[in-house]
């Protein structure tokens, strides 16, 4: 091929290839894109390619065109750009409109509220029932060793369980905040709310920081009434002191695989770690996530003798300092009652 020859399919290729990226650019701006008639909901997930996003949302029926989309994004050079997130966005958008959307991070943001005393599992459930993320991940992710470990907690655990250390709050994420990052969010919170009064008081009374961290777990558990959490609180750190068993229901259901809410005579016999009607001193583990005021109790306990308590039926408890004492307040507010019922 001659000198001139060559250099009219050079010049002719650059003017096609041109032409077919204006091409592009003028479909993308124009249209396939989203065609609806009211807006929709595109969620990018955080740490998916583009190539996936764009399989995705042509599954999801968003676009038509997958390929083209892709396209248009690396030409673009939005293609590493794409924010995670949820995007509310019109019924009828283009492709470049959605792309510049998805770039923007002016994603949905949602709240999720943990209450206090729910469990890693009460956590993961109501995750999944809300839409928020994958319960089973949730429990991978937070019994992990490596990533409990990448986490860098400043109050390490005894188990590799996270049990205990997320702090109830009610929280905001981007949509598509991937469960890792809801965990580190959560943890973050209790490093910074919880953490340092666990590592500055413990000791005063006893305890490791995470042995009075499962402390204040059993008191969530235990509490109906704010204003018992220090008297409760004392009832355990007497008995631990005069090494006594604790025994808890709650941290005999929180060792039951699949509790159906019905706590028999069975459960109290059969040893788990957990069972503080057979074992002493305190479980592996704490048996739910306390709220602030239960640490804080943990921390400080009344200065009472209490060794026992008895639930009233009406939310609050009775305390007694000794066992005849105890026996008559359980004849009194369980026993009694109970056998009027039957008549």
């Amino acid at each position: 091929m001659d000198g001139p020859r060559g250099t009219a399919a050079v010049t002719g290729g650059i003017l096609l290839l041109c032409l077919v990226l204006l091409a592009v650019f003028t479909a993308g701006e124009l249209g396939f894109g989203v065609s609806s008639g009211e807006p929709l909901t595109v969620t990018v997930r955080r740490g998916e390619s583009l190539s996936a996003l764009s399989r995705r949302m042509h599954e999801e029926g968003l676009l038509a065109h997958p390929r083209f989309f892709q396209t248009l994004a690396i030409l673009r050079g939005d293609a590493q750009r794409i924010k995670a997130g949820q995007y509310t966005v019109g019924g009828n958008l283009s492709a470049g409109e959605l792309i510049r959307e998805l770039v923007s991070g002016s994603s949905r943001m949602f709240s999720f509220t943990i209450p206090e005393g729910y469990s890693l599992p009460d956590i993961a459930a109501k995750l999944e029932r809300d839409g928020v993320g994958d319960a089973a991940t949730f429990l991978r992710l937070a019994k992990d060793p490596e990533f409990i470990a990448r986490l860098d907690l400043p109050l390490a655990p005894d188990q590799a369980s996270l049990e205990g250390l997320i702090f109830p709050e009610t929280y905001s994420f981007a949509a598509g905040t991937q469960e890792a990052g809801l965990i580190r969010v959560m943890v973050a919170e209790f490093n910074r709310r919880a953490a340092p009064a666990l590592q500055a008081k413990a000791a005063s009374v006893g305890l490791s920081a995470y042995a009075a961290l499962t402390l204040a777990s059993i008191i969530e558990k235990e509490t109906g009434a704010a204003f018992e959490r220090e008297l409760i609180s004392a009832v355990f750190h007497n008995r631990l002191k005069a090494n006594m068993r604790l025994s808890s229901d709650p941290t005999v259901i929180y060792g039951i695989e699949s509790f159906n809410g019905n706590l028999t005579r069975r459960h109290l016999e059969t040893p788990t770690p957990y069972n503080t009607y057979r074992m002493r001193g305190l479980p592996p583990t704490p048996i739910a996530n306390p709220g602030l005021d239960s640490v804080l109790a943990a921390l400080g306990p009344a200065d009472v003798e209490y060794l026992y308590f008895v639930s009233k039926g009406d939310g609050t408890h009775h305390f007694s300092k000794t066992y005849r004492a105890h026996s008559r307040a359980v004849w009194r507010y369980q026993k009694r009652p109970h056998r009027r019922r039957k008549s």
